[in-house]
């Protein structure tokens, strides 16, 4: 039997109003809508304070890069503690450790103190490669029917869209009006409001039906191994793991020259980078909003490959924009799309890994990718202001169409995991297992 639309429809508002009515999930949603409304003040204060100091693209290009090396070194081992930590615990101590790291940015004065930018830039994002594995893995806890599951990754988007719709705007007008300062004390005080968010939603606790004999690092080892067996055993992780470096090939390099392509293009400053990514956000509401509505209708695989296609192009656009009002239309364009894909791709690998190897298996693909991110980025810091910037634009948003082509052939939906991939237990709060 067929549903109509009108019975699609009413199936994603359905889907909505039990995520609604899950505490659990609100209490996760709205800590980090905060938590991200205060990164995107820290994202846009770095590299327009290490442009403003040194006036060096390379210079900007290594304060991304220092945020990245972490999901390169750390992420994989990272994620083996991930799996063996009680999560709700590891996201709190993150977000503190994170909300005091990033006051240390308030000493940069001159510019031969920007590396203290690039020292939290690293830890902040070593610290994170505990947080979000924990998060990716908690989601499916909290949500455990698989046909909300969509919807909820959805809702997390709009976290980013909110983030983008307000965030950069914020950013843009407060640092030009007071300084650097305000974004990171302000980014500082979200982390505690997303610790204190987390602290009152309940877990269920999961834990390792094994123990690895032999030594701690002898069992780090091993279970490092297994989640990396399990990413190249499975058809649908390998597929994952194909478009996302290709896609990171791609956008690694955009990430490193967006701030002195606007800047030194089209003269805008904080306030006109913030308008850019707010356009972003507008977009990625409505693309949040329609989610709900097109997943019935439309595949998982089809919402990511085209619409990875649809940002390659767009970014090429901005490349060959003549005028800063095309750059703000191209950017709700990509907000748009960016969601669905988003979306699709997490829901993808939350169903393709059961949740004991979740955090070992995301974490090493995260380092996987990463190596192609860094590759791109080091190359559009290195030759970006050789070749030009607005040919970086061109040459890596076609790359990332072709991501998203190269998706369409090798992503496969995954078939719903088997009982022997499931969870191996859930232990209630006390830590007690439960049959």
């Amino acid at each position: 039997m067929t549903l109509s639309s009108n019975d699609q429809g009413k199936q994603g508002q359905i889907a909505y109003g039990r995520l609604w009515r899950n505490r659990n999930f609100v209490a996760l949603w709205l800590g980090q809508m905060v938590s991200f409304l205060g990164d995107y003040f820290e994202w846009l204060a770095v590299p327009i304070m290490v442009e403003r100091l040194t006036g060096s693209a390379l210079m900007v290009g290594l304060s991304v890069i220092s945020a990245a090396l972490p999901m390169l070194l750390l992420g994989p081992v990272a994620g083996v503690f991930v799996d063996r930590w009680d999560r709700k615990q590891t996201m709190i101590v993150a977000d503190v450790l994170r909300g005091l790291l990033v006051l240390f940015c308030l000493l940069v004065q001159r510019p031969d103190q920007v590396w203290i930018y690039y020292l939290v830039s690293f830890l902040m994002s070593c610290v994170s490669r505990f947080f979000f594995p924990s998060h990716n893995a908690v989601l499916p806890l909290i949500v455990p029917d698989q046909n909300d599951l969509l919807a909820a990754n959805g809702l997390m988007q709009i976290i980013e869209t909110v983030g983008l719709l307000a965030g950069p705007a914020m950013a843009g007008f407060a640092i030009g009006l007071w300084g650097a300062p305000v974004a990171f004390i302000f980014d500082s005080a979200t982390f505690f409001v997303s610790a204190a968010a987390i602290l009152t939603m309940t877990v269920p606790r999961t834990t390792l039906g094994r123990q690895v004999a032999g030594s701690q690092l002898a069992a780090v080892w091993a279970e490092l191994r297994e989640g990396v067996a399990y990413l190249f055993g499975s058809r649908t992780m390998v597929g994952v793991l194909i478009c996302l470096a290709v896609v990171q090939l791609g956008l690694g390099a955009i990430n490193v020259v967006w701030v002195p392509f606007l800047q030194r293009t089209f003269g805008v400053g904080p306030e006109g980078l913030g308008i850019v990514d707010s356009a972003q956000g507008v977009g990625m509401v409505a693309g949040g909003v329609a989610l709900g509505f097109v997943t019935s209708r439309l595949s998982k695989v089809t919402l990511i490959g085209w619409g990875l296609v649809a940002i390659g192009l767009l970014l090429a656009g901005m490349g060959l924009a003549p005028a800063f009002v095309y750059i703000i239309a191209i950017s709700v364009a990509i907000g748009l799309v960016l969601v669905p894909a988003q979306a699709s791709l997490m829901t993808i690998m939350q169903l393709a890994v059961p949740d004991l190897k979740r955090g070992r298996v995301g974490s090493a693909l995260n380092a996987l990718v990463t190596a192609t991110g860094l590759l791109s980025m080091a190359t559009a810091a290195t030759f970006g202001e050789a070749i030009g910037l607005r040919l970086v634009y061109v040459v890596f948003g076609l790359i990332t169409s072709g991501a998203g082509l190269l998706g369409l052939v090798v992503l496969r939906e995954p078939e719903k995991l088997s009982p022997a991939l499931a969870p191996a237990s859930i232990a209630n709060g006390d830590g007690d297992e439960q049959p």
